[in-house]
């Protein structure tokens, strides 16, 4: 399902996630993976192909408001979406 989306906001960095392992502005990422994260209120999270959380926890995602698509999800099956809506 992959697509690109690009860092906008790499604010507030949760102590539990180090330096070397969070998201920078401006940055290209490659979603791998959509979830809705119930730790921080049910937003929406990615989780991304370039940077592995493990160890992190409980932080596994990177909230989606932090990013713009670069191009329409377009893999994203109807199925998904309707989980995801809030």
């Amino acid at each position: 399902m992959g697509f690109e989306v690009q860092c906008i906001d790499s604010s507030n960095r949760p102590n539990e996630i180090p330096i070397t392992k969070w998201i920078k502005e401006g940055k290209v990422y490659t979603v791998i993976n959509i979830e809705k994260c119930n730790i921080q209120g049910g937003l929406i999270g990615y989780q991304l192909e370039e940077i592995d959380l493990k160890g992190c926890e409980p932080y596994l995602f990177f909230s989606a408001y932090r990013f713009i698509p670069l191009q329409p999800p377009q893999e994203i099956e109807e199925e998904e979406l309707e989980e995801l809506t809030i």
